[in-house]
Order: structure tokens, then sequence, then C-alpha cells
């Protein structure tokens, strides 16, 4: 009777606890297919500012997503609304505090939320084109996407300068 306990014991280690140890922890981060600069800011943001583990998980569009934390859909809480883009909303919610990524946000800003008014940032149309331009150019490879829009915005933070008497944000 002890061995037979003592197997039950093994087997429910081996069955629940191992593959507690073994499974992949990272955070997912869950959105739709398709890109956009929004998206593009977005998911730069996350990988850079919140765990570069995370991993981005797509689905097509309409799809209701149960699996970690939605971005950038219609219900999610890390979305657009009418008066912040996805990336300002995860500044926000994530309560990240740093005067480049706040210059980052007032260019997504006018990209996504500033739709048919005067552009208010300077760098604004650069940004959307290059952007697009990395879009267009993947032709539907997420990673690519992925890894050209962060090397673009890696750039671009590390070239931000906000200072009090710089406030277009150019070196």
């Amino acid at each position: 009777m002890n061995s037979y306990i003592t197997f039950l014991i093994i087997v429910l280690k081996i069955t629940f606890v191992v593959p507690a140890f073994c499974e992949d922890k990272s955070i997912v981060f869950s959105t739709w297919e398709g890109f956009e600069v929004d998206k593009c800011a977005s998911i730069w943001l996350i990988k850079k500012f919140i765990d570069s583990n995370i991993k981005i998980k797509f689905y097509p569009k309409g799809t209701v997503i149960k699996d970690g934390i939605q971005f950038d859909t219609p219900n999610a809480e890390l979305r657009r609304y009418h008066n912040l883009s996805t990336f300002e909303t995860i500044i926000k919610k994530y309560k990240i505090q740093n005067s480049r990524l706040d210059y980052i946000a007032k260019i997504i800003h006018d990209i996504e939320i500033n739709l048919w008014d005067y552009k208010v940032m300077q760098k604004t149309n650069h940004v959307k084109d290059s952007i697009i331009s990395i879009i267009t150019s993947a032709k539907n490879d997420k990673t690519r996407v992925i890894e050209e829009s962060k090397k673009y915005f890696d750039h671009f933070y590390k070239n931000v300068n906000v200072n009090p008497t710089n406030t277009d944000g150019k070196k």
C-alpha cells in the first residue's frame, strides 16, 4: 500500500508540478491582425518599456480574444479612445514617465487622433510615412514589421532631445 501511495505522489508531481516549471511564463499581449502606426508604436513601447520578453499574439480581425492582455481592439482597455491613441493609453496605464516618450506620444496622437486637423508636430508625417513604408515592404510578415518598427523607433527615440528650450524634439 505504501509503495502505491508513493507511486501516486510521484505521478502527481510529474503531472502537475514539473510542467509548471517548464511552461513558458512570458506575458502575452493579444491583438487583431493588421498593422498601422499606433499598433507598431505600441508593440515597440510594450517590448521596450514593459517587458522585452512579452509575446504578441495576433488573431483574425473580429475574433473574440480571451488570451493575454488585449490591446488595440475595440473592447480592450488598452485601445484608442476619442482623445487617446493606444500608445498613450499604454503609457497612462503603466504610469510610464519619460519626456522622450511624451514627445513620441504627441506624434502618435497627431497621426491617430488628430486625423483631419492641422498636424501639431513637425515630425508627424515623417514618422507616419516611415512606418507605413515598413508595413508595406514587409508584405504581411509580422515578425519583419515588428523588428523593422523596433529599429525605427529605437533610432527615433535615441535621437529625440526634449528640453525646455527645444519643444520640437530636434537634437
